[in-house]
């Protein structure tokens, strides 16, 4: 009697544990051989991070998406084949292992044709971006980053759900970055840094597209709806997007510093890597009314770039 008694406590601690921390496995394969297609259909060489062998390189790269108490492990395998690389995160603590499933002390970059195990407890709800962080920017800039969303426990989930989920992940890129003789860099294994020159982005990008094309943020119809907008900056450049008056805007994550209230309408201001997400209520924005979405250069802080995107399309 008292041996079943061991095995139904020992049964419900492991299915209790399994329950409050559950693992979370994700492949991640490191590219060096993707492409966008920009304008007029001209294309332009990229480095991205897909989750299969076949998958198309998109900005940003394969997603993470897990729920606060996840256990997330992580295969990273790099089939690139420029200099090593590796996965960061400013605001969540991957910690990496060996093939032995030792951790390593000392954090590693991972070399052509090999893997790394990265592994990381969601801790905090929100969205994160993941880089590779060797040559910094040039792997950030040339594709080589993806979105981390951690969602909150179910029973912690506001009773009304929004609508819509949306998420606008912008950055810059510049061509001269982007040419066979830079990215076609031959493997390094002491991955020598690479020579750049001055960053001039001549394209400004949303979700991998040209931001001016953008057609809207949410449909007529549906303007009633709450939409959660997640908010990622993969850029270099400081972004600011402004959202017209009447458009009622709740921080849901992020650095509250980050959004103001301005006469005219909310403005959102994010630096390189930072990220928000929010609730955005466009029941009383006019039918007619744009959001603006600029780049800045930081260092100048000269406008490079301005798009006008329609709330509604």
């Amino acid at each position: 009697m008292k041996e079943c008694s061991k095995a139904i406590l020992t049964f419900s601690f492991v299915l209790i544990t399994t329950i409050l921390f559950s693992q979370n496995e994700q492949l991640i394969i490191g590219r060096t051989t993707g492409k966008l297609i920009l304008t007029n259909n001209a294309e332009i060489r990229t480095f991205g991070f897909a989750n299969s062998l076949s998958g198309q390189i998109t900005f940003p790269g394969s997603s993470v998406e897990v729920k606060v108490g996840d256990t997330v492990n992580i295969d990273f395998w790099n089939i690139s084949q420029g200099n090593p690389v590796s996965l960061h995160c400013k605001e969540i603590e991957f910690t990496q292992r060996d093939k032995e499933n030792e951790i390593l002390k000392i954090k590693e970059p991972v070399h052509h044709m090999e893997h790394g195990f990265y592994s990381f407890q969601a801790k905090k709800a929100g969205t994160y971006l993941y880089y590779s962080p060797e040559n910094y920017p040039f792997n950030l800039q040339a594709g080589m980053f993806g979105v981390i969303i951690i969602r909150p426990k179910e029973n912690d989930s506001l009773q009304k759900k929004p609508f819509r989920e949306i998420l606008w992940c912008s950055n810059e890129l510049d061509p001269i970055w982007h040419t066979d003789s830079i990215m076609g860099t031959e493997y390094d294994s002491s991955n020598k840094p690479i020579i750049l020159p001055d960053f001039k982005p001549d394209y400004f990008l949303l979700n991998g597209e040209i931001i001016q094309n953008k057609k809207g943020l949410q449909s007529l119809e549906n303007k009633n709806e709450t939409i959660l907008l997640r908010l990622v900056n993969a850029g270099l450049y400081q972004h600011e997007i402004v959202f017209p008056i009447n458009t009622k805007i709740q921080l849901v994550t992020g650095n509250s510093a980050n959004l103001k209230l301005l006469p005219k309408g909310y403005k959102v201001q994010l630096g390189s890597g930072e990220c928000l997400e929010l609730y955005a209520f466009l029941g009383e924005t006019a039918e007619k009314e744009k959001i603006i979405y600029r780049f800045i250069d930081p260092k100048s802080k000269k406008l490079r770039s301005k798009a006008v995107i329609p709330v509604f399309y």
